[in-house]
């Protein structure tokens, strides 16, 4: 006798790296937020992609569980050559802000920003030359 097959999984209903979510609309309104538990979540399965001035984070939005490609540069504008970069002292630790950036549309998003509204801050290891 052949063995059962097992009961079929339920899916998330929204699951935070869905690709096919992008663009699509949410209930979760735009609020300009963040929460001391943003950053741990946000980091769990981040990707870090190192760019010549910064990296290319991929991960969640931990607010609206939304896949969210954040794209951070060290610095504007180019310091002189001789001037020390902000950071850390000693810990070689980069403070990064981040942003949600994540195409779902959010109801009361303004016309001029991307994602949930959602902010938190994370700390990047830095590069040793």
């Amino acid at each position: 006798m052949p063995e059962p097959a097992p009961p079929p999984r339920n899916p998330p209903t929204n699951p935070p790296t869905n690709p096919a979510r992008a663009g699509r609309g949410s209930a979760l309104p735009y609020e300009e937020v963040t929460e001391p538990g943003y950053p741990a979540a946000y980091t769990a399965g981040l990707l870090i992609e190192p760019t010549g001035d910064g990296a290319v984070l991929t991960g969640t939005c931990p607010r609206c569980h939304c896949a969210t490609v954040y794209t951070w540069t060290r610095s504007v504008v180019r310091s002189a050559p001789r001037v020390v970069r902000s950071g850390t002292p000693g810990t070689g630790l980069v403070p990064v802000p981040v942003l949600c950036v994540c195409r779902t549309e959010h109801p009361g998003r303004p016309g001029d920003e991307e994602g949930c509204g959602a902010y938190w801050n994370i700390l990047l290891e830095r590069a040793r030359r």
